[in-house]
């Protein structure tokens, strides 16, 4: 009878170990999740700061282009008025360019 005792009472500590156990577990568990939402709030944050400025950049970059296309279109075409028959030499060389290199190619 005693050693009935005995095991009762030692089944009984350990439940109660495992039950304060599964609370400590619980409670990491939460504060583990909240961590986790603070690091997740962190890094989103972060990523969208990231892309906000990744987009400024690139529209900087695409208003430069634009601009720096319609200059070299226009100085091209005040060239291309002012020497006309320099232009018609350039076109007439490239064209023979590009003919010898398919010429070229399709003999190979």
């Amino acid at each position: 009878m005693a050693n009935t005792s005995l095991r009762k009472a030692s089944l009984q500590s350990m439940e109660a170990e495992i039950e304060s156990l599964l609370k400590s577990l619980e409670s990491l568990k939460d504060d583990a999740s909240d961590e986790s939402r603070k690091t997740l709030k962190a890094l989103k944050s972060n990523a969208e700061s990231a892309l906000k400025h990744s987009r400024n950049l690139l529209s900087d970059a695409y208003e430069e282009v634009k601009v720096k296309t319609r200059e070299t279109g226009i100085a091209t075409r005040d060239y291309a008025q002012e020497h006309p028959w320099t232009t018609a030499g350039v076109a007439v060389g490239a064209l023979g360019l590009l003919a010898a290199y398919l010429l070229f190619k399709r003999g190979e």
